[in-house]
């Protein structure tokens, strides 16, 4: 009798945390948008000349999943792997390709694009997908 009241609290333990795992992840997976409906540019005083973007891996997740830009602008992307494994931000489209141990971040220009989407993914976990909808200015 004991040990299935024990079965049933570790139960509801860990029902209770991905409760929580899954509330946090959905409300950090969407990009917050400005006026103009493109994504929240980060504000970091050593990426100044460019719009920058910030993309965090954590063990397959990619956060946000989808990035609104505007069509024709340079800008620069910044991807930190907060994961406790590595993580390689890849995308075939805007052919970039980077290996980041954990706690490591990098800095990617990318050059002016057309309207459209463009995926990007984490290759060492193929389910973590994102993508970068360039959407033009009004």
């Amino acid at each position: 009798m004991k040990l299935i009241g024990v079965f049933f609290l570790s139960l509801f333990c860990v029902l209770t945390t991905m409760k929580v795992w899954a509330a946090e992840s959905g409300s950090q997976n969407s990009a917050q948008k400005d006026e103009h409906g493109f994504s929240q540019q980060i504000q970091d005083p050593r990426y100044t000349k460019l719009p920058t973007y910030l993309i965090e891996m954590k063990d397959g997740v990619l956060i946000p999943s989808e990035l609104v830009v505007p069509a024709k602008t340079k800008f620069r992307l910044v991807v930190k792997n907060e994961g406790s494994k590595p993580a390689e931000f890849e995308s075939n489209q805007l052919r970039q390709e980077k290996v980041l141990f954990m706690g490591a971040n990098t800095s990617l220009v990318i050059t002016p694009l057309d309207v459209g989407t463009y995926d990007y993914y984490d290759d060492f976990a193929p389910a973590a997908r994102g993508k970068i909808t360039v959407k033009a200015q009004e």
